[in-house]
């Protein structure tokens, strides 16, 4: 469970900056290899993690959110929401895989939104 939330902290944060102040701040967690009660918001009493709880409890949380027990399909999917496969991503990455540069991603919507 530690692996998971130092996973967590180092691998799986993104953070997308309001441009505007009427807009309003994202704050993407996806972590690798971490399950729904590796958390202490939900239910955890080994491992505490309070400020990843309070911004949970004043946002938005996917408490079913994934795709894939493996990382490369899992985050494919994610920046794009489309079907892994349809990106160029079909498991672990050994290097030869890789997602489709024409793929319109997350990012790209989020710049498109003005961020």
């Amino acid at each position: 469970m530690i692996r998971a939330f130092v996973s967590l902290l180092l691998v799986g944060i993104l953070c997308g900056v309001a441009a505007a102040a009427e807009r309003p701040n994202v704050v993407i967690c996806l972590a690798d290899d971490a399950g729904w009660g590796d958390y202490s918001q939900n239910g955890n009493r080994q491992v505490e993690t309070p400020n990843i709880d309070s911004i949970a409890l004043g946002g938005v949380t996917l408490e079913t959110f994934f795709v894939c027990p493996v990382c490369s399909p899992t985050r494919a999917e994610f920046l794009t929401g489309r079907y892994h496969p349809r990106g160029g991503v079909w498991g672990v990455s050994t290097g030869k895989e890789r997602l489709d540069p024409a793929e319109r991603t997350v990012a790209d919507a989020f710049k498109a939104a003005g961020y």
